[in-house]
């Protein structure tokens, strides 16, 4: 059973998704109670926490396979997906809604066949490339009504996040072609490991801000940064055996969905247990199913592309 799970590149990519919405969920919460207090707390602390599935791939990697192409290249997707993850947190504190957020990053279905066709030379079917702009189109009704009310700062820093989120993709599904998923695990966890470790040293103030919040928040950071790599990881499985890097950012589509169904459990959790929580993190967990009617249509189109690829 564990091991058709495995390699059922769907599943693993839904798991993604659904990893991604809880973590959102909770980066909701971090922002909105005042634990995050700057937008590169996230990333560093994410990056930091790689040390776990790094030292966990130990016993699977072959530090003789990767040459020094795809160690750089590696390299390259752990610090695109670190900056992704930045400019994410950077549009968070201007407007602590996750759901909007991940809408702009669904948008990387768009990016995500270009760069692959670019770097890896990736072609579809005619089919394939249809249920991606069905996709594309349910994401952009939605993302044309978010342009319209958010502040130009916010957009910019939403499209960089899905640049770089675009980008990482696609640069760790050319490094999975050339090595084996433990090693690219490995060299993955590794450059986002060394690039938090290299910006700590550089600045001690965050050093000792990033050491405190560790200390009082360990052992949810712990489970939440497990989370957010497992999600991680879940979706270059679903590359690594599946058919296309741009189909799997396609299933990855759900994940808005997955955010407000999330954002509306853990918010009337939070109703009827007042003290968990403040009142600006249930405000911005209402903010998440905010125009529900209009994102469900989104979803819905989006859906009946994943149907349609299957």
């Amino acid at each position: 059973m564990a091991v058709w799970l495995w390699d059922n590149w769907v599943l693993m990519a839904l798991f993604a998704a659904g990893g991604w919405a809880l973590s959102c969920v909770i980066d909701v919460y971090f922002v909105g109670d005042g634990i995050y207090r700057d937008p590169s707390d996230g990333p560093l602390i994410m990056g930091l926490f790689c040390v776990i599935p790094l030292l966990a791939s130990l016993g699977t990697v072959d530090w003789r396979e990767p040459d020094w192409q795809a160690t750089t290249v590696a390299a390259l997707a752990g610090l695109c997906y670190l900056l992704h993850v930045y400019f994410y947190f950077k549009a968070l504190f201007m407007l602590n809604d996750a759901a909007n957020a991940e809408i702009f990053n669904t948008l990387s279905v768009l990016l995500i066949p270009v760069f692959a066709f670019v770097l890896l030379g990736e072609k579809l079917a005619l089919v394939n490339y249809a249920a991606i702009g069905l996709a594309a189109a349910g994401i952009l009704v939605l993302a044309r009504l978010q342009v319209l009310r958010l502040h130009r700062h916010v957009l910019g820093n939403l499209l960089a996040s899905m640049f770089f989120v675009a980008l990482a993709t696609v640069l760790q599904a050319w490094v999975l072609k050339n090595v084996s998923y433990g090693t690219a695990v490995g060299l993955f966890s590794l450059s986002a490991f060394a690039a938090a470790i290299i910006v700590l040293a550089l600045r001690p103030r965050r050093r000792q801000h990033i050491a405190g919040l560790c200390q009082r928040f360990g052992v949810i950071f712990v489970a939440v940064q497990l989370l957010e790599l497992s999600a991680v990881f879940c979706s270059q499985r679903a590359t690594d055996v599946g058919p296309s890097v741009s189909l799997v950012a396609l299933i990855e589509c759900a994940l808005p969905l997955f955010v407000m169904a999330f954002s509306w459990i853990v918010g009337n959790a939070l109703c009827l247990h007042r003290r968990l929580g403040t009142i600006q993190v249930r405000t911005s967990l209402a903010l998440q199913t905010d125009a529900a009617p209009a994102k469900l249509a989104s979803m819905s189109l989006i859906l009946i592309a994943i149907v349609l690829v299957q």
